[in-house]
């Protein structure tokens, strides 16, 4: 009979330098999006979001850094242009 996997402990005996710049790239880019006025994401935000949950889906947490690091600077951009609406 199989076993129940437990995933976040998986994850955690697992993890490596990837996961944690991973975890970093997306606090930083909760932040800069929470800080924003985003009445509707731009398309732009969604493609990459996407790309980031792609990499996610097959193991590439080093590409998803990437992708969330590259992320959070343009959407830091853009709402930290005086008068910018981040749309």
């Amino acid at each position: 009979m199989a076993g129940v996997i437990d995933l976040a402990a998986w994850r955690r005996a697992h993890g490596g330098p990837g996961e944690e710049r991973l975890d970093r790239a997306v606090a930083r880019l909760e932040a800069v999006l929470e800080d924003g006025d985003w009445d509707r994401p731009p398309p732009w935000l969604v493609t990459e979001l996407l790309a980031i949950q792609g990499c996610l889906s097959v193991g590439l947490a080093q590409d998803a850094a990437w992708r969330a690091e590259r992320l959070a600077l343009r959407a830091e951009r853009i709402v930290r242009q005086p008068g910018a609406r981040a749309h």
